[in-house]
Order: structure tokens, then C-alpha cells, then sequence
């Protein structure tokens, strides 16, 4: 058969049929595409929801991180300037009340205190001569005064014998006066030779040390630290940074956990034994210390170790709660919300079943005496969306403590196994999907 020869009639029918079912084919695949997104189009928006629920235990926790510290710290420095010449501490060691931890040479001191020996000794041997004097003059003036009753002797004789005993006694009240002096400068120099051996003030463990033998050290305006003693390590602090938004919410004798890198997975347990009202700010981040006491229970706990604290501030039994995210989702304009009415500037959104006008301001003039922070803070009222269906249903609630997960739910139309709103499945190419183009409309499919 000659390859060059013209088809047949019958081959070229046959293959303008299959042309046109393969046309067929492809228009019949759109038309049903197309019908299939247009059914799914038109069914609406889609939502995620999990119902209320009644918890048996809802506790709200307040998260901290700070610092460990003994409860008393001891900086032992030098009252005098020296020479280290021994070290009798090191760190880490146990010392007790007056133990000797280092000595200062003391030849310095050792002289000056010689000196002021000397020179007592020399204001003593003053007043024994200017008594002497004293004595020696006090007899002339005797002599004089008796010559001067039978007339043997001038006035002049007589008023030089009263002078003579007058300087005579006030030279023995300037030596006594001295003596005084001499035995202070002694003293003096005693108590500085003394300071050359540095004892412990306190008992306790030796945290640092900061000399040497053989440096010197001077105390000129104020004394160089030597040792840092922590007086007792049995019974330590945690002082945490805790965020103004949450100081309110602790209180004196609040319990609280805490976990240290140092030791993972253990939880060690204290009370809040000071709310300090002295601020800090750092970059415009203002906290305030919560002192922790804590037992070191087997000295685990070191000084400086950075803590994670975990307050436990309030708890709660049997209440209402809903997810989080039920309280943080809001419909978007496609979504269809069945009689919501958007609140005025300046109102408060009302709680079903209860008439109020008034501002949120002057909510505050009905709390009780004696409101606390807690019961200012649900004032506000929150809103979530109940799933009927495929209607959604607002619900205005007023919320109370958190989790973190669940919330509790003080009042609202509200009840168990209710389901609320906690999110929007976005369909693709649907509205309010996320593969919208330009303008709303839907990406090609072909």
C-alpha cells in the first residue's frame, strides 16, 4: 500500500467523530464544574464551634521571672588600709560569728600604737614634775603669806607667790588634760590594729572573695569589699519582675511555684511575703517585686539562679466557660449575624435581660464598698456568637477569671453545650476564601 496514497473517507469520518466527543467531553466537564462550584458557592460560609462547658476547676496563673538571693547578704570589707598578708576564707566556705577570714599586715599600726605609748608615757612623767611644781609653790606661797602677816615681806613678794602657784596648778591641769589626749590616741591606734584582722560578722557561707595575699587594699572614702557572706542559705527569696498589669492581681500570702533551668522538670514552692511598691522601668516597661520566701530544701537552690514563678491568683469550681478563641472571633461583613445591632459611641453593649442607659463610667458607681480589682476589671461586657444552624446568634457576656484556654462566664444567655463560634472555614475560591483574586472574584480553573 502506497504510505503517500490520500485516506480513505471512511478514516477521515472516523476521525472527525472523535474530534467532536472529544469537544463534547470537555464542554460536558466544565458545564458540570462549573454547576458543582456554584452549588458549593451557594451554600454559605462554613464555621468551627465547641460548646460550653461546666469545669470542674478554672484556675487563673500570673507568670513572673526573677532572680534568687539569700534573704540576708554581708559585704565584710576593711576599716583600714593595708597589705594582705593571710587568707583564713574561701568561697564557699562556712564561717561562724567572729571567726578570722584575712589579716592585714600590722606593722604599720604596731608602730603607731607603740608611739602613742611613748607618748601617754611622756604626759605622765609631765604631770608628775608639773605636781612637783605644783607642791613647790603651793609651800612658798605658805612662807610668803606668814613673812607677809608680821610685815617681813612686800606686797610684791606675796602677789608673786600666788601667781608662782597659780601657773604652777594650771600646768598640772594641762598635763592631765594631756594624758587624757594620750591615752585616746592609744586607743586609737589600738582599735586600727585590731582592724588589721578581719573577723566574720555573721554566720553563714562565704558566696565571694575579691582579694588576694598580697594585694593591697585602701580605705580611703569608703571600705573595699573583702567577702560577700550570705548569713543563711537554708531559707532563700525570690525577688520576680512582676508586669503592672498583673500586681493587682497578687496579694501577701499568695502562693506560688517556680522552676529553675537548673533543675528541669522539679517544682519548688513558696509564698509571696512582700508586694515592694517601689517601681521599675526599663525601656517604659514598668514591674514591680514580689518577694518569694522559699526552704531550700538540700541546699539545691543556688544564689543568682534566674526563676520562672507561676502565681496562682485566683480558682474556681463548677463555673460556665467558653474557649478563648469564642471570645476573640468577630463575624466579617459577608458573615449573616441575626439581630445584631451595632452599639452606639459611648454605651455599653447590654446583657439580655437587663436595661441600662448608663455610660461605661458610671458603671463604677454601682460597685459594692470594698469592690476589688477583679470585679473592676468585668465591668466591660464581652460577646460571643452562638451557631444555630447556620445562623449565628450574638450573646453578650460578662466574663471572669482565665486560664488561658477557658474563660469563666459570670452572666449571658449562656448555658452548657451551648456552641459558640470559635472560627471561619475559609473555602478555596469561596468568599471570604483565601484564594480570592483580584476584585473577589475566584481564580481561573482552566
Amino acid at each position: 500500500m502506497d504510505p503517500l496514497a490520500p485516506p480513505s473517507r471512511l478514516r477521515r469520518t472516523l476521525t472527525i467523530l472523535a474530534q467532536v466527543l472529544i469537544v463534547a467531553g470537555l464542554v460536558a466537564g466544565g458545564y458540570f464544574g462549573w454547576k458543582k462550584w456554584q452549588k458549593s458557592s451557594d451554600k454559605g460560609p462554613e464555621y468551627v464551634s465547641e460548646p460550653a462547658q461546666i469545669l470542674p476547676l478554672l484556675i487563673e496563673r500570673t507568670t513572673a521571672t526573677g532572680t534568687l538571693q539569700p534573704l540576708v547578704t554581708v559585704q565584710v570589707g576593711a576599716q583600714v588600709s593595708g597589705r594582705i598578708i593571710k587568707l583564713y576564707a574561701n568561697f564557699n566556705s562556712n564561717v561562724h560569728k567572729t571567726d578570722l577570714l584575712a589579716e592585714l599586715d600590722p606593722t604599720l599600726y604596731a608602730s603607731q600604737v607603740a608611739q602613742a605609748k611613748a607618748n601617754l608615757a611622756q604626759s605622765r612623767a609631765v604631770l608628775q614634775r608639773d605636781e612637783a611644781t605644783l607642791k613647790s609653790a603651793q609651800k612658798t606661797l605658805h612662807r610668803v603669806e606668814a613673812l607677809y602677816a608680821k610685815q617681813l615681806a612686800v606686797q610684791a613678794d606675796l602677789d608673786a607667790a600666788v601667781a608662782a602657784a597659780e601657773i604652777a596648778k594650771a600646768d598640772v591641769a594641762n598635763a592631765a588634760a594631756n594624758i587624757v589626749q594620750g591615752e585616746a590616741a592609744l586607743s586609737l591606734q589600738e582599735t586600727n590594729l585590731t582592724y588589721c584582722m578581719i573577723h566574720s560578722p555573721v554566720d553563714g557561707v562565704v558566696l565571694s572573695r575579691s582579694v588576694d595575699v598580697g594585694q593591697t587594699v585602701a580605705a580611703s572614702l569608703q571600705a573595699p569589699v573583702l567577702f560577700t557572706i550570705a548569713q543563711d542559705l537554708g531559707q532563700m527569696q525570690v525577688h520576680a519582675n512582676v508586669d503592672e498589669a498583673d500586681i493587682g492581681k497578687l496579694a501577701e500570702g499568695m502562693p506560688a511555684a517556680f522552676t529553675v533551668d537548673a533543675y528541669r522538670g522539679m517544682t519548688f514552692l513558696g509564698v509571696v511575703s512582700q508586694l515592694r511598691l517601689s517601681p521599675q522601668t526599663v525601656q517604659n516597661v514598668v514591674t514591680y517585686d514580689a518577694v518569694v520566701d522559699v526552704k531550700n530544701i538540700a541546699n539545691r537552690l543556688k544564689p543568682g539562679l534566674t526563676a520562672t514563678v507561676v502565681f496562682e491568683t485566683a480558682q474556681r469550681k463548677g463555673v460556665l466557660a467558653v474557649p478563648n478563641a469564642a471570645l476573640r472571633w468577630r463575624p466579617t461583613a459577608d458573615d449573616k449575624v441575626e439581630g445584631e445591632a451595632t452599639p452606639k459611641p459611648g454605651r455599653t453593649a447590654s446583657i439580655p435581660g437587663q436595661k441600662s442607659n448608663k455610660k461605661p463610667s458610671d458603671a463604677l458607681l454601682d460597685l459594692p464598698t470594698g469592690a476589688s480589682s477583679t470585679e473592676l476589671g468585668r465591668i466591660p461586657p464581652s460577646r460571643v456568637y452562638l451557631l444555630r444552624g447556620k445562623k449565628l446568634i450574638p450573646v453578650d457576656v460578662t466574663t471572669g477569671v482565665s486560664d488561658g484556654r477557658f474563660t469563666e462566664i459570670l452572666s449571658g444567655d449562656l448555658h452548657a453545650d451551648d456552641p459558640v463560634v470559635v472560627r471561619r472555614l475559609e473555602k478555596a475560591g469561596g468568599a471570604g476564601g483565601a484564594n480570592k483574586g483580584a476584585q473577589g472574584m475566584p481564580r481561573r480553573m482552566f
